[in-house]
């Protein structure tokens, strides 16, 4: 066996040997490269050398390989390029791939990678940012690589293309024109074609099964059609994603993040309302595009905020426990007692008024109260009692203003007061915004004043059905107007079949108004690709028996997330797991990582997140007839059961007869 694969790759190599003394001479060093690089087609890798080598121009590679560690795009140097050189050629290369169909979809850039090769005996090498640079006598590095990015079909189908695509880059040891074997059902070749397309069954057919066996390695290296294009389109201004839970909005935004970085110089920032989603979006995207992650910030808003005050000097910190007993001192002193109480005695709505309609629109006078919308908040409030609510809000002010402390609104508006005396010194070169459909307006006014109006600058990415907290607005009402630029994304690729059912049963009403106007598609008209799937309901009063036994019938508990809407059940929750041996991993400290025990947090922690199982446990609670209230909750109960792949289990406690 030894003797014949021995054999195999010298018969490549004196192939190899033929190929470049037909052409313009090598240096020594770059010939054995390119020799080892073709007997590695044994293995599954197809060499293209640059005809020009090695002459190549600055902003084309002299070798691209493909194979199961992907795309390499090979500079062959003596000494460090500049980063510039190795962009351009890195962008050249990704261009020509630009739409390729491949049997499980679109590949995308995520499956390319820039390395730079110097002679043995060169010192300096390792991650350069935009490549890593390594020496000849290296070479196994990149060319067996830790997991296989491409397989066969996909490799051969890249490699043809490229190929057909530029005079630039010849196959050096194998024919493109020679049609293999048939490889089976959705590979290259079974179809007696080569001209690298495919139909389009077999494609979508190849697309599920990879989605099922792995959520995000797919997503990494393939998208949809409607997908890929969205990454790469040009946008003369603002632009949206919007769509139903689990079309993968958020993977496309990574996606367009990473293709902006590469054709950028400055830096790059994704941000949302959420506080737990920027570590778990960070670790995508380092698996999705590792040589640009270095520039690219994954920051709470808030956080964003409060950095570039205390930058400035006007340091702004929150202390949430010493807000809320403001308010309540505030609210026991005056709301209690007063018209507020007598016309809704819930406290948290009328916290909620000052922070998502007067301080979350950063409204300044009584005037401009009596004038503000309050899409989504439930029940009329006339101009003379929109008097009572202002008096109350200035009395909350003069609380925060005695003790010494500010809340959330009052950072994102010194923020952006700050940005409107003195704006950043260098905007960023893109900035994407998910979740926006939670952002308050001041929060969408200050992303608007962070990343400008400039081409490709500003992505908002959002779903106005997954919206958990009441008070609208429009896009028009930041100053960003998005001329018809964006997509609305259909198929769920997320949801199996029946989830997707589940979920669509719930009134959950759209209150985001960011089309201003457009088309929007909610839950119930998104195309799941994905069949099957299992959704258990349960109804009786001994809960947390039913849901331990549950838990004990599943095949794995891996990858299951027991949501509540309350911090407080959550943390029940985890003391009845750990007592009946189950390991549990708390949201608020998962770093996204799949091993661990139950996942157990808010719906608002799982924001951004899937799972293979998912558990909503009912919660004891007044019954409200309140409109927005219910709107909210069954927006709530949306966002948490779209977090399940194949299992979902619905709890609903009966009251206990006495």
């Amino acid at each position: 066996m030894t003797g014949t694969h021995d054999h195999g790759r010298e018969r490549l190599r004196r192939e190899a040997d033929a190929q470049l003394r037909a052409r313009p001479p090598l240096p020594t060093w770059q010939k054995r490269v390119l020799e080892r690089f073709a007997v590695e087609h044994g293995t599954g890798w197809y060499t293209l050398l640059n005809q020009f080598a090695p002459h190549t121009p600055d902003n084309r590679p002299d070798v691209v390989l493909v194979g199961p560690g992907g795309v390499l795009v090979v500079l062959l140097r003596d000494d460090e390029p500049h980063w510039e050189a190795t962009r351009a050629a890195f962008v050249w290369t990704a261009e020509l791939l630009a739409g390729l169909a491949t049997p499980h979809g679109l590949l995308t850039e995520a499956a390319l990678r820039a390395v730079v090769v110097h002679p043995a005996g060169y010192s300096d090498t390792g991650n350069r940012g935009e490549h890593t640079a390594i020496t000849e006598s290296e070479l196994d590095r990149v060319l067996l690589p830790a997991e296989t990015a491409l397989d066969p079909a996909d490799a051969l189908a890249a490699a043809r293309h490229l190929d057909t695509r530029t005079f630039d880059l010849t196959p050096i040891a194998w024919n493109p024109h020679r049609i293999p074997r048939p490889r089976g059902a959705g590979q290259l070749g079974s179809s007696g074609r080569d001209s690298g397309l495919f139909e389009v069954r077999q494609l979508r057919q190849e697309r599920l099964d990879a989605a099922v066996r792995g959520p995000f390695q797919d997503w990494r290296l393939f998208l949809d059609d409607v997908q890929l294009g969205a990454v790469r389109r040009q946008y003369s201004g603002p632009a949206r994603i919007t769509g139903p839970a689990g079309t993968g909005k958020s993977v496309l935004a990574l996606h367009r993040l990473a293709y902006l970085a590469r054709r950028s110089t400055g830096e790059l920032l994704f941000t949302t309302h959420l506080s737990g989603l920027p570590k778990l979006v960070r670790e995508q995207f380092h698996a999705l595009a590792p040589q640009v992650a270095h520039r690219v910030q994954f920051r709470n808003l808030h956080s964003w905020a409060r950095e570039l005050l205390a930058e400035r000097g006007r340091e702004t910190t929150v202390d949430d426990r010493a807000v809320e007993a403001a308010f309540t001192a505030v609210w026991e002193r005056s709301g209690r007692r007063g018209p507020l109480a007598n016309a809704r005695p819930s406290r948290l709505y009328w916290k909620d008024e000052i922070d998502r309609v007067i301080k979350g629109r950063g409204l300044g006078t009584l005037e401009a109260y009596r004038a503000a919308p309050r899409r989504g908040r439930g029940g009329r409030l006339s101009t003379g009692f929109r008097a009572h609510v202002w008096e109350f809000y200035c009395e909350y002010e003069r609380e925060l203003c005695e003790r010494g402390i500010y809340d959330h609104n009052d950072v994102l508006i010194r923020a952006l007061d700050e940005l409107g005396r003195e704006p950043l010194p260098r905007n960023y070169s893109a900035v994407v915004v998910d979740e926006v459909q939670d952002l308050a307006l001041v929060g969408l006014r200050l992303v608007h004043a962070i990343s400008g109006s400039g081409p490709n600058q500003l992505l908002l990415v959002g779903d106005g059905q997954q919206q958990v907290f009441a008070g609208g607005w429009r896009l028009s009402e930041a100053g960003i107007s998005l001329r018809g630029r964006g997509e609305v994304l259909r198929r769920n690729y997320r949801n199996r079949a029946a989830i997707v059912e589940a979920a669509s049963e719930l009134d959950a009403v759209n209150r985001f108004d960011d089309l201003d106007g457009g088309p929007a598609v909610n839950l119930r008209r998104a195309l799941p690709v994905l069949s099957g799937g299992q959704v258990v309901r349960w109804n009786g009063t001994e809960q947390h028996e039913a849901v331990l036994s549950a838990l004990r019938e599943l095949d794995e508990t891996a990858e299951t997330a027991l949501l509540t809407r309350t911090n407080a059940a959550a943390q029940e929750w985890v003391e009845v797991l750990r007592r009946n041996g189950f390991p549990v991993v708390r949201l608020e400290d998962w770093d996204g990582s799949p091993d661990g025990g139950i996942r157990v947090g808010t719906l608002h922690r799982a924001k951004g997140s899937e799972f293979r199982a998912v558990f909503l446990p009912d919660e004891r609670r007044p019954i409200s007839y309140h409109r927005d209230e219910l709107e909210t909750l069954q927006r709530q109960l949306l966002v948490a059961a779209t977090r399940a792949r194949d299992h979902l289990w619905i709890g609903a406690l009966e009251q206990e007869d006495e």
